[in-house]
């Protein structure tokens, strides 16, 4: 009879308490009703445990990124075909379009015009890639223009590249070392550096390549969300990302860290 009545209080000053999470208390006191009433009684007063938050991890950076960009010696993994292929040509198209639209505003901060349109989008339907359409724009004439510009990265910027570049490229930059970079000959180095890595995993494991995608995509979200609108950017979840990436052509992935890569640094370019 003590033992149930001390049971009661307990519950009772639980239920007073409100206490909201799996405390020190709460969590002998659940302990305690277990041992008496069975952990059913637990689960019935208190609600079950929470599930354990499984953190989503970064797969193994080579130390050496440069050299181990060569995947020559690894048996690709085929992905298999996705939703997004099937759907009806017209809609592929426009996709496409919306692509070559916004690669030309992140890499060049200006629209394309119809020829460029109708150059890039023919060459994606004709089986060309994302990236090789990134690798064009940023390796011509133009591009090699505005490298030339003296317009170097803001302090906000150089911040960005020095803390990403350790952690997701496994490479310490000096900020001296940075300053020396015009703009655009940083974002295109940056952003090559992540294509480089996504192309080591895409040759090595499928699944470190969307996990690294989502962890990367999930840390500039909680980070720089306000420099986004879609749902695609702004979501803090990596697994959100990791699905995402599991359901897209691979080049896609590449192509929203392309363009994702470049939206952030334009924008932190502006506050200086």
């Amino acid at each position: 009879m003590k033992n149930l009545i001390l049971l009661l209080s307990l519950v009772s000053f639980a239920a007073w308490a409100q206490v909201p999470s799996e405390t020190g208390f709460r969590s002998k006191l659940r302990d305690f009703i277990s041992k008496f009433a069975g952990p059913q009684w637990s689960d019935k007063l208190l609600g079950k445990l929470p599930e354990p938050v499984v953190e989503m991890a970064l797969p193994e950076i080579p130390k050496n990124l440069k050299s181990s960009t060569d995947v020559s010696s690894y048996i690709k993994e085929i992905k298999p075909e996705t939703e997004y292929e099937k759907l009806p040509p017209e809609r592929l198209a426009q996709f496409d379009r919306t692509f070559v639209e916004e690669l030309f505003l992140v890499t060049r901060k200006t629209e394309p015009k119809d020829e460029d349109l109708s150059t890039w989008m023919n060459n994606l339907q004709q089986g060309g890639s994302r990236e090789a359409v990134y690798q064009a724009l940023v390796l011509d004439e133009v591009y090699a223009t505005l490298e030339n510009l003296s317009e170097k990265p803001s302090a906000r910027l150089l911040d960005y590249c020095l803390r990403f570049s350790k952690k997701f490229y496994g490479i310490t930059y000096t900020e001296e070392g940075l300053k020396q970079f015009n703009l655009y000959t940083l974002k295109r180095t940056i952003t090559e550096k992540g294509l480089d890595l996504l192309e080591f995993y895409e040759g090595k494991n499928l699944e470190e390549f969307h996990r690294w995608y989502a962890i990367y995509s999930s840390d500039v979200a909680k980070e720089y969300a306000p420099l986004f609108k879609s749902k695609l950017r702004t979501d803090t979840d990596p697994k959100y990302h990791f699905e995402w990436a599991k359901g897209m052509p691979l080049q896609h992935v590449k192509s929203e860290f392309i363009i994702k890569t470049h939206l952030i640094m334009n924008q932190l370019q502006l506050l200086q």
